[in-house]
């Protein structure tokens, strides 16, 4: 068994010739946790669009206080959230109102723990964040 992420579950599927004979993986719901000094929380909800080739959505909704005119960086980065690297792997559309989605075409991705992480208006501090499940697939 091979442990990938959700997001990467659709390009290695693509990658490594598994095909669907009805319909692709379910959605994926990945709770979002205030960080420290935040009481931002919500979801990102991974949904795959396509499995040839890959395409997922990701669509993020905050609850909480935040400033709805304002724009909040997001991405998916291979970290924890308490270890967060200054560039993510996929930059998501910024997070306004508390809503954001995002269509990506992912690629095969290193092993590793991803999360989802939205930061302050500066881009300095994450103020939400959560961890992608594993999936497994044979291969």
């Amino acid at each position: 068994m091979t442990r990938i992420s959700a997001l990467a579950f659709a390009a290695a599927l693509a990658a490594g010739g598994i095909a669907f004979a009805a319909s692709p993986p379910p959605a994926v719901v990945v709770k979002l946790e205030p960080q420290p000094g935040s009481k931002l929380a919500g979801t990102a909800t991974i949904s795959h669009v396509s499995m040839d080739p890959p395409v997922v959505d990701v669509t993020i909704a905050l609850d909480g206080m935040f400033i709805p005119e304002n724009m909040y960086p997001a991405g998916i980065y291979r970290a924890t959230c308490a270890t967060l690297g200054p560039t993510p792997e996929y930059r998501l559309t910024p997070v306004m109102g508390g809503r954001s989605k995002t269509r990506l075409k992912p690629t095969a991705m290193r092993p590793g723990p991803y999360v989802v992480a939205v930061f302050n208006t500066a881009g300095t501090r994450a103020i939400s964040c959560g961890t992608l499940p594993m999936m497994h697939h044979e291969s």
